[in-house]
C-alpha cells in the first residue's frame, strides 16, 4: 500500500498544477466575445404570412445580421452586424411599411411604445 503513495502524490501534483494553470488563465474579454445587442419588437398579431413579410423586408438590409420571429410571443428580434447601431425609428417604420405597427420596441437605444424620433 505504501508503494502506491508516491504515484498518488504525483497524480495529485499533476491535478493541482492543471487546476492552477486553468484557474490563472485570463478569461476572454467581453468586448471581443459579446454579440451586438438585439432589438425586440412586439406587435399585436403575427402569423406565418407576417413572418415571411417581416423576413423579406429586414433580411436583405445591409447592417442586419439576423432576424427571428416568434409567433407565440408576437415578437421580432433583430440582431445588427458587428459595429452597426440600428435606428429604432427606421425599424419602427420598416414594420409599419408592411402593416405591422409595433406596440413596443426595446433595444440599445431604449424602450419605445410610440414611434421614436430618431
Amino acid at each position: 500500500m505504501n508503494a502506491a503513495l508516491p504515484t498518488l502524490r504525483a497524480l495529485c501534483g499533476v491535478f493541482l498544477l492543471t487546476a492552477a494553470t486553468t484557474a490563472s488563465a485570463a478569461p476572454e474579454s467581453p468586448a471581443t466575445t459579446a454579440a451586438p445587442a438585439a432589438t425586440v419588437i412586439t406587435v399585436g398579431e403575427m402569423c406565418g404570412g407576417c413572418v415571411k413579410r417581416i423576413e423579406a423586408t429586414l433580411n436583405p438590409v445591409d447592417g442586419i445580421a439576423k432576424v427571428r420571429c416568434d409567433i407565440q410571443k408576437k415578437t421580432v428580434t433583430v440582431w445588427p452586424d458587428p459595429q452597426v447601431k440600428l435606428s429604432p425609428k427606421w425599424l419602427w417604420e420598416a414594420m409599419e411599411s408592411i402593416g405591422k405597427t409595433p406596440e413596443k420596441l426595446v433595444g440599445p437605444s431604449g424602450t419605445f411604445t410610440e414611434k421614436p424620433k430618431s
